[in-house]
């Protein structure tokens, strides 16, 4: 399914779902979900209350001890690379040469007829740079019900890079010219995950335990090219996305203050929003902006390998 960048659903599911477009969704009914704005905006605050307050609740059930475990953890994260956007165009182009057609196969009769105008539809996929392996940190607040609280930053790069071709021309008389054609582009990103989860198994005999979570992730991706001809035109793209996640994990003890977690991140697309804009002024506003293909639900993995340090123990 492809969506404009400045409609697209958070799961653009029928049946009026709870998790659709909020910030995008008009004040009438939506085509595909027959929802208003204000109606999907109150199922997904019930949505997330009901996802959220259970574990956040119950982890103030348990008081055998005072105090929390914080560990702090540094973090190797791997994401998928970002799906391209596609810039779609149209436009008329006269041909005035002359066209010689045989009435037949190669031989007889002919007919010469003058140029004829032709539709051109232009597609152009654009993907800007993406770290796959990044370093991360966290910091985990484990309470003695083995239940946690962590803040993880997962994304945070900052990149530039340049692409240029010189053509150098001489003409009958010597002359020479210099043409540069390419681009300078710049790309960043940072991204956080907040997860509530717990992990199963006696903390003081098993060393190696599972657990699992429930996340959200906001990320922030800007990208920037910059042509060097005058030919070509300037790529502007500033995307703000919000992903949820049931996390499950492996945690193995290696010492009294020192333990490695191990994460598989099956990231959901909850919302798509910002803009990527080919700045042409040549083509309509319509046509500036980029799309992408949904394949709803939009998931894709990620993995995390954490070294996880004890900095305050609970007080007995």
């Amino acid at each position: 399914m492809r969506i404009p960048m400045n409609v697209r659903p958070l799961f653009y599911l029928q049946n009026c779902s709870p998790v659709a477009l909020l910030s995008f969704c008009p004040k009438e009914k939506h085509p595909a979900t027959g929802c208003t704005r204000f109606d999907l905006k109150k199922m997904a605050i019930v949505f997330i209350l009901c996802t959220l307050l259970p574990l956040l609740c119950f982890s103030q059930r348990s008081k055998k001890r005072k105090g929390s475990t914080v560990f702090v953890s540094t973090a190797i994260n791997y994401y998928p690379a970002i799906e391209p956007y596609s810039f779609f165009s149209s436009f008329t182009d006269e041909d005035d040469d002359l066209i010689l057609t045989f009435l037949t196969a190669n031989s007889g009769k002919f007919v010469i007829e003058e140029g004829q105008a032709l539709l051109v539809m232009r597609e152009n996929r654009s993907a800007f740079p993406s770290q796959l392996l990044g370093v991360g940190a966290s910091v985990q607040v484990l309470k003695s019900n083995s239940l946690f609280h962590e803040v993880s930053l997962t994304k945070l790069s900052s990149s530039k890079s340049s692409y240029t071709v010189n053509f150098t021309t001489t003409d009958s008389v010597g002359a020479k010219s210099i043409f540069q054609l390419g681009y300078e582009q710049k790309a960043s990103a940072f991204g956080f995950r907040y997860e509530v989860g717990k992990y199963f198994g006696d903390p003081k005999r098993a060393n190696l335990r599972f657990g699992i979570s429930g996340g959200i992730e906001p990320s922030f991706y800007f990208y920037k090219r910059t042509p060097f001809s005058s030919n070509e035109f300037p790529l502007r793209a500033r995307i703000f996305t919000v992903e949820v996640s049931v996390v499950p994990m492996l945690s193995a003890k290696l010492s009294k203050r020192l333990a490695m977690d191990f994460k598989v991140i099956p990231n959901m697309l909850l919302g798509d929003f910002g803009s990527i804009e080919e700045q042409n002024p040549l083509l309509p506003l319509s046509q500036q902006a980029g799309e992408r293909d949904y394949n709803l639900p939009e998931i894709s993995m990620a993995f995390s390998l954490l070294l996880r340090y004890v900095i305050k123990e609970p007080k007995k």
